[in-house]
């Protein structure tokens, strides 16, 4: 009879049997595994773990009046600090500091003793609806006063680190913007002085001064058309003294049309008058303007074309001696107003050069005022970050900026956390019942003994059994669970 064809009322007796045939093997391993395990985990040392709470401070002064330095908020400022707490070189001087580990000291290497450090250091963040408001600095370890004084280092080494982060962050700010400064003051100095030769240079000329130099021209050209008036009243006043003089020298004496030359510069002044004032209401593209450059253009062509007459010679007292006294004075007078229109044609020029170069002035200052003006703006705005720099600076310097502040210092465990003896001898006491179940199991199939008359009219098929013989116990090894004796017949 095969198990596929066993009737599971007589297969449960069968398991049954087996159990109680292995029940010395079952409760030897499970002994032997559960009492070592059981050993082990009492032998494993105690974990203890401390933990203090580090409270996030805002600003202790409004932004209003001074802005902070420090460009990262708390918690990308504790990302990095974290960081730095766990650096090689920051946890390394702890463990020669606290001498931990010293079992392991000198079995494995330091980069290992610190990996392990730092798989021991914890950090909880707890947030609020503005941000981060607190985190939890936790160390754990097999001794309950290493712990705390760990944790309380790793603690006040957070909070020191912090301070001098942020102090020197907004040193550094303020030492930036202090090179800038310099260097943008000597930008402005050289534009300030290239700006004021630049002015000294073309005194005069430049811009703000064109209005001043169009008044100047138009008083200096009514001045001349003034001196032209004159000049020809005196010649009037002359011809009329000569004609009523008998004196025949006198009749040479120059009225106003002896000398062309004079005539033509006088109507070119009196055009460049009227062009002067045209401009101030018109365009140069205004037909009117046009006309009257035309005009002195054709006038300068007539003044080049007509040769020069010494006015004053043939007007000297000196050179036409007469008796007449009337026309002595007349002649000295028209001297003087020669002279005169001299110095304002003079004049004139010098006006109407200065007026003429004020659009290229006007060009070349607004480059220079351009480049002044923006390194100017740039100064101003440098001037005004580097205060609040190094009144930032003064606020951390004080500690009145965002910073840590420890609430409690990381106390002494009473008890450990670890390691959980009851879970882990519960555990270790299903893996030895496991064990010893498997180990029942395999003993099991790799016995061949009939234990059963089952087996036996399984591996005798067709030879009947003809009775069993009961249990016999021997004396001498009292032997309860012996196997029973079956006695087969032939047919």
């Amino acid at each position: 009879m095969s198990d596929e064809h066993t009737p599971l009322s007589v297969r449960i007796p069968m398991l049954f049997g087996a159990l109680k045939y292995r029940l010395r093997l079952i409760l030897i391993v499970l002994v032997v595994v559960f009492a070592g395990s059981a050993a082990y985990i009492e032998q494993m040392p105690n974990v203890y773990r401390a933990q203090t709470q580090i409270l996030v401070n805002p600003q202790r002064i409004s932004d209003k009046y001074v802005s902070s330095a420090v460009s990262m908020g708390a918690s990308d400022r504790l990302n990095t600090l974290s960081q730095q707490i766990l650096s090689a070189s920051r946890l390394e001087k702890i463990l020669d500091d606290f001498q931990l580990f010293p079992k392991l000291r000198g079995k494995v290497s330091r980069e290992e003793l610190i990996e392990r450090m730092r798989k021991n250091i914890g950090i909880e963040l707890k947030h609020n609806a503005d941000g981060l408001s607190a985190f939890t600095l936790s160390y754990t370890g097999d001794s309950a006063k290493e712990v705390a004084a760990v944790a309380n280092k790793l603690a006040d080494s957070f909070i020191t680190w912090n301070l001098q982060d942020r102090e020197q962050e907004a040193q550094g700010t303020t030492a930036f913007l202090a090179n800038e400064l310099v260097t943008t003051k000597t930008q402005l100095d050289a534009l300030e002085n290239q700006l004021s030769a630049y002015k000294l240079r073309h005194l005069g000329e430049l811009p703000d001064q064109l209005q001043a130099n169009m008044q100047t021209l138009s008083r200096l050209q009514v001045e001349l058309q003034a001196n032209v008036e004159g000049q020809s009243r005196l010649d009037h006043e002359a011809l009329l003294a000569a004609s009523a003089s008998p004196d025949p020298v006198s009749q040479r004496t120059p009225g106003p049309s002896s000398n062309p030359r004079q005539r033509l510069v006088s109507e070119k002044l009196a055009a460049q008058a009227e062009l002067a004032e045209l401009r101030k209401h018109y365009t140069d593209s205004f037909p009117d303007v046009i006309q009257k450059q035309a005009e002195i253009h054709a006038l300068d062509e007539r003044i080049a074309a007509t040769p020069v007459v010494d006015a004053a010679a043939l007007s000297s007292p000196d050179a036409q001696p007469t008796a007449n006294p009337q026309l002595q004075l007349i002649r000295r007078d028209r001297a003087r107003l020669v002279s005169e229109q001299r110095n304002i044609q003079a004049s004139i020029s010098r006006y109407q050069s200065k007026v003429d170069s004020a659009p290229l002035r006007e060009q070349e200052i607004s480059q220079l005022l351009r480049d002044y003006d923006t390194t100017k703006d740039h100064y101003r705005s440098l001037l005004e970050k580097n205060y609040s720099a190094q009144m930032a600076a003064q606020l951390e310097h004080d500690q009145k900026g965002g910073s840590f502040t420890m609430l409690d210092s990381a106390r002494v465990p009473d008890i450990p956390t670890g390691p959980k003896r009851m879970p882990l001898l519960i555990g270790a006491f299903c893996l030895a019942l496991i064990l010893a179940g498997g180990t029942a199991f395999v003993s099991e199939m790799m016995d061949s003994t009939v234990k059963s008359e089952l087996e036996l009219r399984d591996c005798l098929p067709g030879i009947p059994l003809l009775g069993i013989t009961p249990t016999m116990e021997r004396t001498q090894m009292r032997r309860v669970l012996a196997p029973a004796r079956y006695l087969l017949g032939g047919q």
